[in-house]
């Protein structure tokens, strides 16, 4: 669990967004563009809603650097209709959230800080299925560079009810142990806590898809001392902070629950991450997880 003032913020927002929630409205089929009020910030949500099918998953999809949200719905339309999912790509902008806001989720928080981005995804979670009406389909998280960063962060520091946490092309990872600080590791998570919430993490569905030729080495991400030491390119990163995950999990003793997989002939274009079949095997196989339990 977070420390007094991350669950403070966690419960301010949880609070803020019950008391905004208005009753749900049906989707238009296609795309269409709601707002959410999540702790008082309006964020625009681009969605996507298939026509003749009964939805079978929410996908929430978080952009990369350039926060282009709405592309990355279209890119992201051909499968949902596939597998009959509903996309919502939430719009964090670049001046209301910044590189610590997004890419790093709010972490470390300072008490200068605005809530922690990453305390957004529970209650956007919620307003999804408010505004669907779809109380019991799994959720999905999609993400993309800095939003694949993002959602790294979701899932070490602050998860919600997703089934799946899909982790495409990051430039950094949250590493799965206590020497390495917030937010890139869990030391100054709280002491009483860092142990429990790294195994939640090790345990937690996450599956670690990468371009397999990422291989780019010119990116600004890589004058970070944290980016360096995970490897030289985002490829290497990725491999590294998954063999680093697994070891760890076997020296506590938890169920491993990361996978991995490469993209073949695929660089960091998210258009192509996005339509590759790796991705539509992890969310179909999420899917199916889900509705065995």
């Amino acid at each position: 669990m977070p420390d007094l003032k991350t669950s403070a913020c966690l419960g301010a927002v949880i609070l803020a967004f019950v008391a905004g929630m208005a009753a749900a409205q049906a989707l238009p089929e296609g795309r269409s563009l709601e707002n959410a009020v999540i702790a008082g910030e309006h964020l625009d949500v681009s969605v996507f809603r298939p026509a003749s099918c009964q939805i079978r998953a929410i996908l929430i999809v978080l952009a990369g650097k350039e926060r282009n949200s709405a592309t990355y719905r279209d890119d992201t339309i051909p499968l949902a209709r596939h597998e009959c999912s509903l996309v919502f790509a939430p719009y964090f902008s670049i001046s209301r959230f910044p590189v610590q806001q997004y890419q790093r989720g709010g972490f470390p928080v300072s008490p200068q800080s605005m809530v922690p981005a990453a305390l957004y995804m529970r209650p956007l979670e919620q307003w999804a299925r408010n505004v669907s009406n779809e109380r019991h389909v799994p959720i999905i998280l999609v993400g993309h560079s800095a939003g694949a960063q993002y959602l790294e962060r979701v899932a070490a520091y602050a998860p919600g009810e997703e089934v799946m946490t899909i982790i495409m092309n990051p430039s950094t990872y949250v590493e799965p142990e206590t020497n390495t600080a917030v937010p890139y590791g869990f030391r100054n998570w709280p002491e009483a806590a860092s142990l429990p919430d790294l195994r939640r993490y090790l345990s937690s569905n996450i599956a670690v898809i990468l371009g397999a030729e990422d291989t780019e080495t010119s990116s600004a991400t890589e004058h970070l001392a944290a980016a360096a030491e995970q490897g030289r390119n985002r490829l290497e990163r990725g491999q590294w902070a998954y063999a680093q995950a697994r070891e760890q999990a076997d020296k506590l003793n938890v169920p491993f629950g990361w996978t991995i997989t490469l993209v073949p002939a695929t660089g960091h274009a998210s258009a192509k991450m996005l339509a590759s079949a790796e991705l539509q095997d992890a969310v179909e196989s999420a899917i199916r997880s889900a509705s065995s339990r």
